[in-house]
């Protein structure tokens, strides 16, 4: 995944207004952000795989 540049404050690189690199859809989903909207976090394996490779990329931090 790609996650350079992730930070407490600010999104990955790759995410943009079009679509945020974890939730691979339209809207924010970084961890001390928002996170994942309910619908996505009872359905979507990958995106809630993304999720925590992201709070784990960001406690190494």
């Amino acid at each position: 995944m790609k996650l350079d540049g992730i930070t407490d404050a600010m999104c990955p690189n790759e995410c943009s207004a079009e679509g945020c690199v974890i939730s691979g859809k339209p809207y924010c989903a970084h961890p001390r952000k928002g996170g994942l909207h309910h619908q996505q976090l009872q359905s979507d394996h990958a995106a809630l795989s993304r999720l925590q490779e992201a709070r784990e990329t960001l406690s190494r931090a």
